[in-house]
């Protein structure tokens, strides 16, 4: 009997030393009024990636996402996407990371270690799944006065009282960390939106939207109910802003649009690209046509979703 124990610890040490980005333990959480709060976590991204000095290009990859607000499946779309990335760029384990779940110091430190692994010629691919919001700009560069931004884990259970500007990774700072990465070949996807409100107001007519949510979050000091591009234009190129990421970036929605989770599957710009990607082979194909199938699907009055690619796609060009 001692000895059956010793080896099923054995086993248990030998899968959890597997896992890149192991979850949050139910242990780890506690109560706060009648909310719970996860306690931060810290995982490593990198770690074991190959280092520098060499000479032959090679990929890297970051999937991230949060489940904040109502939405639940941004760890599915984590999986799909990086999946099928990782089979057609043929990408190592070792250079891939997943941050479910994400905190905003996580995915900071993620960055800032795949800066150290980088040399010029590699690319690039980062993912985001989650809610996004705004928040009033802090420092006067944004033309229409507020930040975009992406809502990480750390306002999970938190009451709107406790949710606070510093919980969240403005793009002025994601832009500022993707932009110093030590090379321009960098694709950028961004399952989230960045409109004002979170509930639909007309039913679809598409039943597979019937139940859908969005991607868009207001809660404490985040997505404020003043408006935002209410004539419908988008500000490109804007200082900071994630319009200025250098690279390619693939969003699922315009600026003044929201994006949508389809309950029990996932992002729908993330199921048709992933979709496309499967049946194509080519990013920039499968975007061109998922794209218009979102369109398609979403085109009745406040449900339309119109993905953009701002950027270069000669990014993607592989030597």
């Amino acid at each position: 009997m001692k000895k059956l124990f010793i080896l099923l610890v054995g086993a248990l040490l030998i899968v959890s030393a597997c896992q890149q980005t192991p979850p949050i333990k139910s242990k780890g959480w506690f109560s706060w009024g009648k909310s719970t709060i996860p306690t931060p976590t810290n995982r490593q991204c990198f770690s074991t990636a190959p280092t520098k000095p060499r000479t032959k290009s090679t990929f890297f990859m970051l999937a991230a996402g949060a489940d904040t607000g109502d939405l639940t499946e941004t760890s599915t779309d984590i999986d799909n996407f990086s999946q099928i990335v990782q089979q057609h760029f043929k990408i190592p384990n070792t250079q891939i990371c997943k941050l479910t779940n994400a905190f905003k110091a996580e995915l900071e430190n993620a960055l800032h270690s795949l800066k150290q692994h980088l040399i010029n010629n590699d690319l690039v691919i980062i993912y985001f799944s989650g809610h996004g919001s705004h928040i009033a700009d802090d420092n006067g560069d944004e033309e229409d006065g507020w930040d975009e931004a992406l809502v990480t884990y750390d306002i999970k259970g938190k009451s709107d009282a406790d949710v606070k500007a510093t919980d969240i990774l403005r793009d002025d700072r994601f832009t500022a960390l993707v932009n110093a990465l030590p090379t321009d070949k960098i694709l950028t996807v961004m399952d989230t939106c960045f409109s004002l409100g979170m509930y639909l107001k007309k039913k679809p007519s598409n039943s597979l939207l019937a139940k859908a949510r969005t991607k868009s979050l207001v809660k404490g000091e985040i997505g404020t109910q003043a408006p935002r591009l209410q004539t419908g234009s988008t500000i490109k190129n804007e200082k900071g802003n994630f319009d200025a990421l250098k690279g390619l970036l693939l969003a699922a929605a315009a600026e003044n649009e929201k994006a949508l989770e389809i309950p029990n599957q996932g992002g729908l710009f993330t199921l048709k690209f992933v979709q496309q990607f499967k049946a194509l082979g080519n990013i920039e194909l499968a975007f061109t046509q998922a794209s218009r199938q979102v369109q398609k699907e979403t085109q009745s009055g406040k449900f339309k979703q119109t993905p953009q690619d701002i950027g270069k796609w000669e990014v993607l060009e592989v030597n």
